[in-house]
């Protein structure tokens, strides 16, 4: 067989349906939408991500527009919600959002969060995707999803570990009703 074209590589094939498995993964905000809460109680960040380093790179919109092209609802995959907390929030909502915008400011050096949703915009920023495990229509299924930030150094240096697998699994009773899970996805309006 003659050459095709230069450059060739064999590398690891990713489908393009697949979502990243668990793991930590090198990403940048692509954009950035403040949103009401799906109970409106509180605004909502809600940051498109993608991956930018390694065999992934580029996969959640590979995803994305292999959808677009079958379903016309399609939604962005690599969506990461940060949620403010309100006075009289459980402590662990604070922890959680300061928490994820130290990952955003230990990642790109010179930045800090001063209340500008916008700025976020363009970030480089570590993330942590584990398994979530969930039941639809008495169905149970398994999909990754971003659970949270990481520093960017703490990925490098092996000091951050794969957050555990999320059971959202509802047992299966056909007496009565099983609420679903709604995704993040549907929370939000995506893409960008």
């Amino acid at each position: 067989m003659k050459q095709t074209y230069s450059g060739f590589e064999a590398k690891k094939s990713v489908a393009y349906e697949q979502l990243p498995p668990p793991g930590l993964y090198i990403a940048e905000i692509q954009a950035v939408r403040l949103e009401q809460s799906y109970d409106k109680t509180r605004e909502q960040i809600a940051c498109m991500i993608e991956i930018i380093e390694g065999d992934y790179a580029g996969q959640y919109h590979k995803v994305y527009e292999n959808k677009r092209e079958r379903y016309s609802d399609a939604k962005y995959p690599g969506v990461f919600t940060l949620v403010p907390p309100i006075e009289g929030d459980e402590p662990w909502r604070q922890k959680s959002f300061e928490g994820n915008l130290w990952c955003v400011e230990q990642s790109n050096p010179g930045y800090h969060w001063d209340w500008d949703e916008k700025k976020l915009k363009g970030k480089k920023i570590g993330i942590n995707v584990r398994k979530n495990l969930y039941t639809y229509n008495n169905k149970d299924y398994e999909k990754t999803e971003i659970a949270k930030f990481e520093a960017i150094e703490d990925i490098r240096n092996g000091e951050a570990k794969v957050a555990k697998e999320r059971d959202q699994r509802k047992k299966h009773d056909d007496s009565e009703d099983q609420p679903t899970l709604t995704d993040v996805t549907d929370e939000v309006e995506v893409p960008f």
